[in-house]
């Protein structure tokens, strides 16, 4: 007599799949190396998945270092891919924008991209 069980095929697929992505900034406003006006009202940019609350940054600095950000950055409720900071009206300039995330996998993921401002 022969016994029988599940194939290990069977087992694997029964198995939780294991994500291990990190964060992937996907887009940004304004555009990395692009063109902001100064009147932009935020600064914005778009991961490639959700990202956890924890650890969530965006700041916006001048060329000559100052912050120009209201401080108020914040994951997007109807989107958690999506986060933005409010900014004043700028004045003509390059600015660098720099973000911090947690992915869904727990790395944390930081950068930065920069932006100009013309009048």
């Amino acid at each position: 007599m022969e016994l029988t069980g599940p194939s290990r095929p069977a087992r694997e697929a029964q198995r939780p799949a294991i994500i291990l992505a990190h964060a992937i900034v996907v887009r940004t406003s304004p555009a990395q190396g692009g063109v902001g006006a100064e009147d932009i009202g935020k600064v914005e940019v778009w991961y490639d998945a959700g990202i956890r609350d924890a650890f969530a940054a965006l700041a916006v600095v001048s060329a000559s270092g100052e912050r120009v950000d209201k401080r108020d950055a914040a994951i997007d409720s109807a989107d958690p891919s999506h986060v933005s900071v409010s900014v004043n009206r700028l004045n003509p300039g390059k600015y660098t924008a720099r973000y911090r995330a947690l992915s869904a996998d727990g790395h944390l993921v930081s950068g930065a991209w920069e932006f100009e401002v013309r009048p």
